[in-house]
């Protein structure tokens, strides 16, 4: 990561997920201004398409872009809607470079999501109804997205726009709390059950137990003794070849009968 530091002048460092307050690995460029989230992806057996070329069974390291006032909004929240600085808002001991946040989002920015002080310290406090309306706007983008490049979860290819509407609330939810996911869900008018991806698991089957419940069991099916077994179903050739008529014929295992000399 030293060279990927050096080379593009940014930092790979963690910082706390907004969605579960876990920590991750972002790459942070003072320089552009910019944070990319850092996903890695290792699985057995599997190929990836990167450019023009197939690169199998090896790990893929994938940076995303992403808007700073998502990995913001948890301390803009936590700060009990009072007037502060931002950055002081974003001091944090587990994650120490949270604070350098403050430098990548303008006034104009922070607006989209609290109310600012005219001031050169960025005085803001957290509202709620801005931030919902950034995050409808970002669903939108996020649908249209979606519906330009005919992207399709799973092996659905014709999806309502309220459908659309659904999995992009799915994605940006994937980066705020739950408890502001339901607020974004009753604004928009869907309702999120599932993730997109449990909807094309099939169902597990339930483990076997060698205990029995004498209560709701059901009866065994009798076994039938020997020579009484049902025959088994034919298929439409199966049947057809046993309607031939073989008088005269020869078996196929007679063609390989050892040739006398």
């Amino acid at each position: 990561s030293s060279g990927i530091n050096a080379e593009y002048g940014g930092k790979i460092v963690k910082l706390k997920h907004p969605k579960n307050n876990q920590a991750c690995l972002v790459y942070f460029n003072l320089d552009s201004k910019s944070i990319k989230e850092l996903l890695y992806c290792k699985e057995k057996y599997v190929s990836w398409f990167v450019g023009d070329s197939v690169v199998g069974n090896s790990p893929l390291s994938i940076a995303t872009p992403l808007d700073p006032l998502f990995m913001i909004l948890p301390y803009l929240i936590a700060s009990n809607s009072k007037y502060s600085p931002l950055d002081q808002i974003l001091v944090d001991q587990e994650f120490p470079y949270a604070v350098q946040l403050e430098s990548l989002v303008s006034e104009t920015a922070l607006l989209q999501v609290a109310d600012v002080k005219p001031s050169l310290d960025k005085i803001i406090k957290f509202n709620k109804e801005k931030t919902l309306s950034w995050l409808c706007k970002k669903v939108e983008k996020v649908s249209t997205a979606m519906k330009q490049q005919s992207i399709s979860p799973g092996f659905n290819s014709t999806l309502s726009d309220e459908e659309y509407s659904k999995y992009a609330c799915g994605i940006v939810s994937d980066y705020i709390s739950s408890s502001l996911s339901s607020d974004l869900q009753e604004k928009i008018g869907v309702q999120l059950v599932v993730d997109a991806d449990e909807l094309e698991k099939p169902a597990k089957r339930p483990k076997l137990d060698n205990t029995v419940d004498h209560e709701n069991s059901k009866p065994a099916k009798k076994s039938l003794p020997k020579g009484k077994e049902k025959a088994p179903k034919l298929t439409k050739a199966q049947k057809d070849l046993a309607s031939v008529n073989t008088k005269g014929m020869k078996t196929m295992s007679s063609f390989f009968k050892k040739v006398s000399k």
